[in-house]
């Protein structure tokens, strides 16, 4: 089997999440790829895909909405998985599940309805303060809003070895379906 996990990361976050977790699939499957949206032409050659989005002003980056959009017909053939990289887990404590929540259905509204995703999963990534100008890093730090690698490394391996699980599985024939 072979599967893409592609990426659209603007700062590195992303693109280090989709690594880890091509890295964790090969060790079970064999042959996957990563590579970002923009390298990717064609997905027919993959039996799965995984795409991961950096997310900028609660949108998916402009190249993965592009990457969606153009090959949505290919895409519907086959089973998706996609991830954002959003900073829900930097917000001020009182926030974090609620702008999760919001941002998750929020994102959802930008994909192409023609491809059913299997499952789609926000992660946190990392932040750096010089990355937000200064009266607005003072007004987030006062409001308990956090800085830093907020990467929950041991939430994108369960959710990857979900995913290697179900790929794992050998496809159901028809006769699997009938019971006596």
């Amino acid at each position: 089997m072979t599967v893409l996990v592609a990426y659209a990361s603007e700062l590195g976050s992303t693109g280090e999440i989709a690594q880890h977790m091509a890295s964790r699939i090969a060790v079970a499957l064999g042959a996957v790829e990563c590579r970002s949206v923009e390298e990717v032409d064609s997905v027919s050659g993959y039996e799965a895909v995984i795409v991961g989005s950096a997310i900028h002003n609660q949108a998916w980056l402009p190249p993965a909405a592009l990457f969606f959009t153009r090959l949505a017909p290919e895409l519907a053939k086959r089973p998706v998985w996609a991830f954002n990289v959003g900073m829900a887990d930097a917000l001020p404590k009182p926030f974090r599940k609620r702008g999760a929540a919001l941002q998750q259905k929020r994102l959802r509204g930008f994909l192409p309805q023609e491809v059913p995703l299997r499952d789609h999963k926000i992660f946190s990534g990392v932040y750096q303060s010089d990355q937000m100008p200064a009266p607005l890093r003072v007004l987030f730090r006062l409001t308990g809003g956090r800085f830093g690698d907020l990467r929950d490394w041991a939430a994108v391996d369960a959710w990857t070895d979900q995913i290697t699980a179900q790929l794992a599985k050998p496809a159901s024939t028809s006769s699997d379906s009938i019971t006596p």
